[in-house]
């Protein structure tokens, strides 16, 4: 079986380069049908010989691939993973670990343990050396509200919530979604969301939250926790940190700071003043899948001091031994891949100084696409951009705003059917913008250039 399954590698590998060499669209397709006819087939009751699964593969799963390490693809914040890392995703399959407890995967657990407190040290923070990895930054959020509820009503564990005031949790209107979608699954409902406006630079105007929390106290409410963001992921604004940190102890509130983005790019000197107060947190949420180039998925929630949100253990789990780091107790988590290993390779072979400049580099190319766009008749490009996310439009004086929302809208849409580059839309202030996010170390200048220069002939033909 062993010789099989290094024949069955040789051809993956050829097929992969293969595949890679010819890359025509970074987006394969836009159309469910298309994907749906490929794909309509029986489940198999007999097994098949690899090289037919491989010309399956070529003809049903390949063609519709987008291709996210391409250079072209600068959609959403989806980072470009590494070839090191993919390889350690081999390794982990191939030994199939699962750390739902310290013995049933020793080195899983340990290595998990390290990898959050390097996290943390890249962050230059790590008095953060508690932590785990998550399946991304949505997780990661929620146990933030998790914890900031098992040490606010440590009896919530047995009775729940409900002999407990109503419980409100504090951020921008540009505090990722995520925390809204775990306020519902908590069971706290999105009502107790409140969302705080932002300054022209889309960070949270901290006199509105105060304000804010003022009014919810007079009501009888019981304040939880505010959401500092450090690199949203409309505009990747970045809170005033330490004013945030301020107001969580003059309440005694949970302090997350939503880093999920962001925060790695706090080793560049030029923007470590930018992301002080991170260090005041009682929780923190990094993505290494994001700004430190780790394949999907790999997230993590870092934290000083855990409280115990979770306290029995069933007979079939229960381990007398204290000193073994369990990374299933007091997570949503039981069952858990060695997500551990594709960061311990891509830290191991990078190390901190390549990344940083990776991340040094996707800032560079953002500044060169605002100052191309801007060269452009008729563009208008949002002044907020302090990390690698670039947010502009399409601006014709002639015509109507509402005009003017409709042809970006047709824009962002004739992008995806196309797909000879990908980035998507969002709004800003009630305007509809195209968006761009670079976490790709392979992205050149050049690659900028034919992107801009395709976005620029491409409003000429809608508008014409």
């Amino acid at each position: 079986m062993a010789e099989d399954i290094r024949e069955y590698l040789v051809k993956v590998l050829d097929l992969i380069e293969q595949h890679s060499a010819n890359i025509p669209a970074v987006l394969s397709t836009n159309r469910v049908a298309d994907v749906r006819a490929k794909l309509r087939t029986t489940l198999p009751f007999k097994g098949q010989a690899f090289d037919r699964i491989l010309v399956d593969l070529e003809e049903q799963i390949l063609p519709f691939l987008n291709h996210n390490t391409d250079s072209r693809y600068a959609a959403f914040i989806t980072g470009s993973g590494n070839p090191v890392g993919a390889i350690a995703e081999y390794i982990k399959g191939h030994f199939n670990q699962n750390s739902l407890k310290w013995n049933s995967s020793p080195i899983a657990s340990e290595l998990e343990r390290l990898i959050t407190q390097w996290i943390a040290e890249f962050i230059e923070h790590p008095e953060f050396n508690i932590g785990f990895l998550t399946s991304g930054g949505s997780m990661s959020n929620f146990l933030a509200v998790h914890f900031a509820f098992a040490r606010a009503f440590p009896n919530r564990e047995m009775e729940g919530i409900y002999n407990i005031p109503r419980v409100r949790v504090y951020g921008s209107d540009q505090t990722h979604s995520s925390i809204e979608r775990s306020l519902v699954f908590l069971g706290i409902g999105r009502d107790n969301c409140v969302k705080i406006p932002v300054n022209e630079n889309y960070q949270i105007k901290v006199d509105k939250l105060i304000n804010a929390i003022e009014s919810d106290i007079a009501k009888g409410y019981h304040p939880l926790m505010i959401i500092g963001n450090a690199g949203s992921t409309n505009t990747g604004s970045i809170d005033d940190l330490e004013a945030l940190a301020k107001v969580s102890r003059q309440y005694k509130l949970w302090y997350h700071v939503d880093g999920a983005y962001g925060l790695p790019a706090v080793r560049l000197p030029e923007l470590k003043a930018d992301f002080a107060g991170t260090g005041d947190a009682d929780s923190i949420t990094v993505n290494p899948h994001k700004w430190m180039y780790v394949p999907f998925e790999a997230s993590s929630i870092l934290l000083k001091e855990m409280p115990s949100a979770i306290n029995f253990s069933p007979a079939y789990l229960q381990d007398d031994e204290e000193d073994r780091w369990e990374t299933s107790t007091q997570t949503v988590e039981l069952s858990k891949e060695f997500r551990a290993l594709k960061v311990w390779f891509t830290l191991k072979y990078y190390g901190v100084e390549q990344l940083v400049s990776f991340i040094r580099h996707d800032i560079d190319l953002v500044q060169y696409m605002a100052k191309l766009l801007l060269e452009l008749e008729n563009f208008e490009v949002e002044p907020c951009h302090p990390l690698s996310i670039i947010c502009f439009r399409y601006f014709s004086p002639a015509i109507s705003e509402k005009e003017n929302d409709d042809l970006n809208t047709a824009a962002i849409k004739t992008i995806e059917a196309e797909g000879k580059i990908f980035l998507t839309g969002t709004k800003l202030q009630g305007r509809t913008y195209l968006r761009a996010y670079f976490g790709n170390p392979n992205r050149r200048q050049t690659d900028v250039k034919q992107m801009v220069e395709y976005i620029s002939l491409l409003f000429s033909r809608l508008s014409g």
